[in-house]
């Protein structure tokens, strides 16, 4: 691992450059999910998810954090590769991965965050600034999620289970709730759509950390009577529960 003082943009090896082009030819996306590999009581372990159809030879990102509930952000070594990062303030880190024979980088990149001291709960970070380049340094227009680090996870000695309950109540007037439950810590999509497969509201699209108290209230007050659909999408988890609203 090293620590640097000073990141540059411009990646020299393998002819990738960042900012080299301006134009970004294509789309990718970023987030963060809980690692299986290992969970300690002193931090946890969260893998770098890059989600793009084209390879992806260079990587710069700027992540922020609650200093009180995070005492520091690490990526890990990556064998063949240069991991470089630096603090620019408190709560603030630059990071550079890339390869000096200008491999694409793993679709997979673990961080250790540990946690400050008697900090057991949950903590955002958030993507302020990410670059992407291919391999012939174009930029690769990204789309970052926000991450939920659950560090109770680490004590936890309860499992939980990925489940989703049926809307309730249903029929309604004019609210229904749908609560669910996370095994792991990932993203959670839940939008409604009307009888003609139009989008009507999106009630949830972010990071939740694992647990069973979660729930999402859609407020149809707005909305005509008829049969709505509600589609939620846990992982690789999808499921489409037909809501009937009444008025």
């Amino acid at each position: 691992m090293k620590k640097i003082q000073l990141l540059s943009i411009m990646v020299i090896s393998g002819a990738v450059a960042f900012g080299a082009q301006t134009a970004a030819v294509k789309k990718a996306n970023v987030s963060f999910t809980e690692s299986l590999a290992r969970v300690e009581s002193t931090g946890s372990i969260a893998k770098l998810v890059i989600d793009s159809d084209e390879a992806i030879h260079g990587l710069q990102f700027d992540i922020s954090y609650n200093v009180s509930e995070i005492t520091s952000i690490v990526p890990q070594d990556i064998s063949g590769f240069e991991v470089q990062y630096n603090e620019l303030s408190d709560g603030l880190i630059r990071g550079l991965v890339f390869s000096m024979q200008g491999n694409a980088l793993p679709e997979n990149l673990e961080f250790e965050f540990v946690n400050a001291d008697n900090f057991n709960g949950t903590s955002t970070i958030e993507f302020k600034d990410i670059i992407l380049a291919d391999s012939n340094g174009k930029g690769v227009d990204v789309e970052a999620q926000s991450y939920v680090v659950n560090f109770g996870a680490a004590v936890n000695t309860t499992p939980y289970k990925t489940d989703i309950s049926d809307a309730y109540p249903n029929p309604f007037n004019p609210s229904t709730q749908i609560n669910y439950s996370l095994e792991n810590t990932g993203l959670v999509q839940i939008m409604v759509y009307d009888a003609a497969g139009r989008l009507v509201e999106e009630l949830v699209n972010s990071q939740q950390p694992a647990g069973d108290n979660h729930r999402a209230v859609w407020d149809a007050s707005n909305q005509a009577s008829g049969v709505y659909f509600a589609k939620i999408i846990v992982g690789d988890l999808v499921e489409t529960q037909k809501l009937m609203l009444l008025k």
